[in-house]
């Protein structure tokens, strides 16, 4: 079979020039787990350094060097800002360092946290102008209005509010471990990631209210006691009770509180929060359990009343709202909003009624993040990969005319950072050839960019390995899916090399991608050294690519994505230098799933496998989630069964090892316990390793524990 790849081969980023003898060649040094592991003793020594940049004001950047944070400005100087003698002359002598200094969670303001609160910092007049003090330690999330000069409290149960007099207000009190008010709801699923949102005056304060009292309790027990304590963790699974969840408005004028009437079940998702201008309305994206159904619904924050159905959008598969709307400054009768409803998350304009008025964004590219806008409602600021689907850039489009403009062209991986006023751009820049580079950008005007830093590569004098990027089709026969293969630096003539697939392939995650921490910064690049070739593709299902794309797994998890993965390996056996007799997998948590289905599934070609916090049985996983992509198991009782990989453990052949945390709270421990289980019954041989006291995934210095584990049992089996 003649399998086709578009090569996009990258010389190693790290060798010496071509010149450089062999004789010096031989003297570079061996990378170890300690330097391509985070938690590692050489990992921190090894990542890109570069001045540390905290937060973007409309002044300019701010940076941290020492003991001191300065502000460079938008020509590039650089001024004092705060210094640890200013900062111990305001807190107190007792303070050991500088706080963190960073903008708040709205992007508006600078604030400065510690232990003994949090202080909003002006860099106009180097002065603290609003103070909070608090427990941080109790208050572990907070929600800062400045223009309210209020800041809401979170203990995990119930709120408080601290106005910058020091008045505390207590909010709720009937909070327990069951019912819980201002955190996040739904799991985090569907931009859920705070659980509290100001009106822009600072009057009204939104909030959740999680009842858990009908979610199962799932028993986690705690090893670290002398006699284990066993710990109840809400858990909603599967087809099973769900959380109920009901959003309040507290009005600071009045001291009253309003529960949003939805109409909808409390089951049902209610996240995407935005206010209008004039604080008149409040806005809900609302998706309903089944999670087919969504619509854009308005309330009245004096009554929680509902006012109208802005819009609404259906899908036989699944609807995913995931940012709220913005208003267009200066025109509060009209909003830009994301969606999905043509394939591809881009930017529409809408006027108050939901009529759109016209689409911003177009084309077989993902809208990744929508930024917003400048003052003057002129242009839109997003993040896409617009043109290099295993890259991303920051860009902006009329709001007139739709005419787009990227803002940061280097062909490779952006993170920015933006000022309020969306005059300023921090840039980090990196790919397979670049460390790290940071500018300094001004959007206004004629577009100018500034060079404030380059990280110097060091992995220089090291063996380090060749990586390759580029495409394959797809099981489809049409669709190009990227890969990602690192081997080592210099093939002998004749030789054939044992690989690894590294395989997550599931929603929410693209793994190839043109970034120098994806590409360097991993195990993948040890296990080249030590003669391995480590293969990675993002299958249909993964991150960034549409709808279409990633909704082909709904209702057969595992299914499609394993063709694409089989594709890949089609393409290795193609290569002379691959050993087809040598084929290992490793994943996580979905790739952990998808591990074992191609362990269970291909045994003629995969011999070793490695999977860690394992999903087993879609069943036993979250709602939000599972629902999404399986309907229920009442629904969908086919689909659930061909993806259950505990009714097939008596298929394995080859060497697999599972990996688990024993409180892991993401894919709970049941799940691989009960494929051993069904090992022993089928008198299979799964080998199998715990980390104790480790949830999801295993972090800190021990993570170089556990891929001395993973390597060790590769080099053992493969």
């Amino acid at each position: 079979m003649k399998i086709t790849s578009k090569r996009m081969l990258v010389a190693a980023a790290l060798v010496f020039a071509v010149g450089v003898s062999s004789a010096l060649a031989q003297e570079k040094k061996d990378l170890t787990l300690d330097d391509v592991i985070a938690g590692g003793k050489g990992y921190a020594e090894k990542a890109p350094r570069m001045m540390q940049v905290t937060g973007v004001t409309d002044l300019g950047a701010v940076v941290r060097k020492g003991n001191t944070y300065f502000l460079i400005d938008k020509a590039g100087k650089e001024h004092d800002l705060l210094s640890l003698d200013a900062w111990r002359a305001f807190a107190g002598a007792d303070e050991k360092g500088l706080p963190s200094l960073s903008m708040n969670a709205d992007n508006d303001v600078l604030v400065a946290e510690s232990a003994k609160g949090l202080f909003v910092f002006d860099g106009r007049t180097k002065t603290f102008v609003q103070k909070y003090k608090f427990d941080h330690a109790k208050f572990a999330t907070t929600d800062l209005t400045v223009k309210g000069k209020r800041i809401a409290l979170m203990d995990g149960k119930n709120i408080s509010i601290l106005d910058a007099e020091g008045n505390m207000e207590t909010l709720t009190t009937d909070g327990t471990d069951d019912v819980v008010y201002g955190t996040p709801a739904h799991r985090n699923e569907f931009n859920t990631d705070r659980g509290t949102l100001w009106s822009p005056s600072g009057r009204y304060l939104a909030y959740y209210r999680i009842d858990r009292t009908d979610v199962e309790a799932y028993p986690i027990v705690d090893m670290n006691a002398p006699i284990a304590k066993l710990v109840h963790y809400k858990y909603p699974m599967a087809g099973r009770n769900s959380e109920r969840v009901s959003v309040h408005i507290y009005d600071t004028q009045t001291k009253t509180t309003q529960v949003v009437k939805s109409d909808w079940p409390s089951e049902a998702y209610f996240t995407n929060w935005a206010w209008s201008p004039d604080e008149k309305l409040f806005y809900i994206d609302e998706v309903a359990r089944s999670q087919k159904e969504g619509r854009l619904v308005s309330y009245s924050p004096s009554t929680g009343e509902r006012v109208g159905v802005v819009m609404t959008e259906s899908h036989d598969k699944y609807v995913e709202p995931s940012a709220p709307l913005q208003f267009v400054p200066g025109r509060p009768h009209l909003f830009i909003r994301t969606s999905r409803v043509e394939g591809y998350n881009h930017i529409y304009l809408h006027n108050i009624q939901g009529k759109k008025v016209r689409q911003l964004t177009s084309g077989d590219w993902e809208v990744k993040a929508l930024i917003g806008m400048d003052a003057k409602g002129k242009y839109v600021y997003y993040v896409s990969n617009e043109g290099y689907h295993m890259g991303q850039a920051l860009w902006r489009v009329s709001t007139s005319g739709g005419k787009r403009e990227c803002l940061t062209p280097g062909k490779g991986f952006h993170l920015t950072m933006i000022s309020p006023d969306k005059s300023l751009v921090i840039d980090n820049f990196s790919n397979i050839n670049t460390p790290g580079e940071l500018s300094l950008i001004t959007t206004t005007g004629k577009v100018k960019s500034r060079t404030l830093d380059t990280a110097k590569n060091l992995f220089e004098g090291y063996n380090v390995p060749t990586v390759e990027l580029g495409t394959i089709k797809a099981a489809d026969g049409k669709t190009d899916l990227y890969y990602k293969m690192t081997r080592p630096a210099k093939l002998e003539a004749g030789k054939k090399y044992p690989v690894v697939v590294y395989v997550y392939a599931g929603p929410h995650a693209q793994l190839v991608t043109d970034s120098w921490r994806s590409l360097r910064m991993t195990w993948d690049n040890y296990m080249a050294q030590q003669g391995y070739i480590v293969f990675t593709v993002d299958s249909r299902g993964s991150a960034n690519r549409g709808m279409g794309f990633e909704s082909v797994i709904h209702r057969q998890l595992g299914t499609p994505e394993m063709a694409d993965q089989m594709k890949g390996v089609e393409f290795l056996k193609s290569l002379p230098y691959v050993d087809a007799d040598r084929i290992g997998v490793h994943g996580w948590s979905f790739g952990g799933f998808m591990t074992t289905n191609l362990m269970l599934t291909h045994s003629d070609v995969f011999k070793v496998g490695v999977a860690g916090g394992p999903v087993m049985d879609w069943s036993f996983y979250e709602i939000m989630y599972g629902e999404r992509y399986m309907d229920t198991p009442q629904d969908n009782p086919e689909g659930y069964a061909a993806s259950n990989l505990i009714s097939r453990a008596g298929d394995l052949k080859g060497r697999l090892l599972l990996i688990h945390g024993d409180i892991d709270p993401v894919v709970v421990w049941q799940h691989s316990l009960l494929f051993v289980k069904a090992a022993v019954t089928a008198g299979t041989m799964p080998d199998y390793m715990v980390y104790p006291g480790h949830e999801h995934n295993v972090r800190g210095g021990e993570r170089v524990h556990l891929y001395k584990t993973i390597t060790r049992y590769f080099t053992d089996h493969l």
